[in-house]
């Protein structure tokens, strides 16, 4: 006979067992995580940051078992793969390599197709960039306050070279020092690092603002001579040149390589990432071509370093505004 109650009693475990049954499916397949190859996007051209990667790569192949491929989308500042990353399945099969530019700056300087506050999880930082001002070896400034001086005497006069370009890390950098300083000196744009640095030992520009892999051979030939670091540490094959930090500043230039991940990724999945890269950063193979390009390896977790250039956010938002650098 039939029975109303009874039937809902059938149908409500029937669909207890089917729920029990996706949650210990989706359970099991997290534990497997991963099962198939993972592709890690990287926003740049082949150079540093792309080999850097695959050195880590390969080395958390060996804590997770499968095949890390790493795959060059460059595009946009950098942008183009970053949203490739960010807008992928949220399974743990495709993740990015973003700079922290990706998080701090792109956002304010134009509209993107991600949201950087609510379409990603940080995992890991991989290493770290500075930046270093440098002049020629004879040039008349030996310090950070021999150069403030001058552009204090001289509006506009002293020029800085940047192969990054308008609205880089670096050129925001200087540019908030010479807000606070009350100078103004001059960026003098170039397609690369390389043609900056050039142009500074040909007498084209006072100065040049890159990384420690663009300006230390010529340092150490004593072509140039570092004046102070765009970061809040010190360069350690210059350990007497000071940080901008030590001038004064609660700011620098924050350049940072993150593993990051799709929002939506199980917690469980991130976390195994977290702890293999963790692992991965410290294989030999990796510090050596973190040394090979003058770089140190990334200090913070993907939780500390989220809360740090998140609470960032706004404050640069509204430099970029008064520097008016928003492409219309």
């Amino acid at each position: 006979m039939y029975s109303p109650k009874r039937t809902r009693k059938i149908l409500l475990l029937a669909i207890s067992l089917l729920v029990v049954g996706l949650v210990v499916e989706n359970a099991l397949a997290q534990e497997a995580y991963p099962t198939r190859p993972i592709k890690v996007v990287c926003p740049w051209a082949p150079g540093m940051s792309d080999t850097i990667a695959r050195v880590v790569c390969k080395a958390a192949e060996r804590e997770l078992g499968q095949p890390i491929i790493v795959e060059n989308k460059p595009g946009a500042g950098g942008s183009l793969g970053v949203n490739y990353a960010f807008k992928s399945e949220p399974d743990g099969y495709t993740l990015g390599l973003p700079m922290t530019s990706a998080y701090l700056v792109h956002p304010h300087l134009r509209k993107l197709a991600y949201d950087p506050l609510t379409c990603s999880v940080d995992i890991t930082t991989i290493f770290k960039y500075s930046f270093g001002l440098a002049v020629r070896a004879d040039a008349p400034w030996n310090s950070y306050e021999d150069v403030i001086a001058y552009a204090k005497k001289n509006p506009g006069k002293f020029t800085y070279g940047l192969g990054g370009g308008i609205g880089s890390t670096q050129h925001i950098c200087m540019e908030r020092i010479a807000m606070k300083e009350g100078i103004k000196w001059t960026i003098i744009p170039f397609k690369g690092d390389g043609e900056s640095v050039s142009a500074v030992l040909g007498g084209h520009v006072n100065s040049v603002a890159q990384g420690p892999l663009a300006e230390l051979p010529h340092l150490k030939a004593g072509k140039l001579k570092l004046l102070f670091t765009l970061d809040d540490k010190r360069w350690p094959d210059y350990p007497n040149v000071p940080t901008m930090m030590e001038k004064g500043f609660n700011f620098y230039a924050v350049s940072y390589q993150c593993l990051s991940a799709p929002k939506g990724v199980p917690e469980s999945i991130i976390r195994k990432l977290e702890v293999a890269f963790n692992k991965a950063k410290k294989d030999p193979a990796f510090l050596k071509t973190l040394g090979d390009f003058h770089v140190p390896v990334g200090d913070l977790g993907g939780k500390e370093y989220s809360d740090f250039w998140r609470s960032k956010y706004d404050e640069m938002g509204e430099v970029i505004k008064v520097l008016g650098l928003q492409e219309k």
